[in-house]
């Protein structure tokens, strides 16, 4: 008997255990009761206007990848998009911190139980799995892995966690609580890093 196909896309696979489009899973379960009201897997018509131009680096500089108020996630999409990323600002991604910082509480409302927060951004992989070939070589020199966050578990930094996406954003939530988040619009690359390492110093004891 032949297997089903492997879901590498957890997106895709939680949207088949609701039982319902990832993006109304979201909009109601999570971005709703969190006040993200301007965050999802794409952009309404009457927002596109806000939408910003997407870039790379090319050899003679930046080079525009999607024009502003356009490009994939302008507008309803043609296809499921439960694969894809979200869109957000720096204001619905902060909300999104602050429960991670109050243990799953925000506006006096639990989302979360402290015990899912502690998971979430606690180091969930054991160190015979920390390979080179597990993840690109050197990401785990001082790190671990979370439900969807590094997490740093060595040096002056140690406690704080967070991610990079692939559009130029970062940001991380350290142990006292500090929120840091960088939205470029750029897409993440060898030009883009020293960006990314400057501004993970910003909050550095060091």
């Amino acid at each position: 008997m032949a297997l089903p196909p492997l879901i590498r896309d957890p997106g895709i696979l939680i949207a088949r255990v609701v039982g319902r489009p990832l993006g109304e899973h979201l909009a109601d379960d999570l971005f709703g009761p969190l006040g993200m009201h301007d965050t999802g897997l794409w952009v309404p018509p009457d927002k596109r206007d806000r939408l910003p131009a997407a870039y790379r680096h090319g050899e003679d500089g930046l080079v525009e990848t999607e024009p502003a108020g356009g490009g994939f996630y302008a507008g309803p999409p043609a296809l499921n998009v439960s694969h894809g990323e979200l869109v957000s600002t720096a204001a619905d991604f902060f909300r999104f911190a602050r429960v991670l910082v109050g243990a799953g509480r925000v506006d006096d409302q639990q989302l979360l139980t402290p015990d899912h927060v502690r998971q979430l951004t606690s180091d969930q992989v054991p160190a015979t799995s920390k390979t080179d070939d597990s993840f690109f070589p050197g990401f785990w020199n001082g790190m671990g892995w979370g439900f969807g966050v590094g997490i740093r578990i060595e040096g002056p930094t140690r406690g704080r966690y967070g991610w990079s996406g692939g559009q130029g954003t970062d940001f991380f939530v350290d142990a006292d609580g500090t929120i840091g988040i960088l939205l470029t619009q750029v897409e993440l690359g060898t030009a883009t890093w020293p960006l990314v390492e400057e501004f993970q110093q910003v909050h550095s004891p060091t």
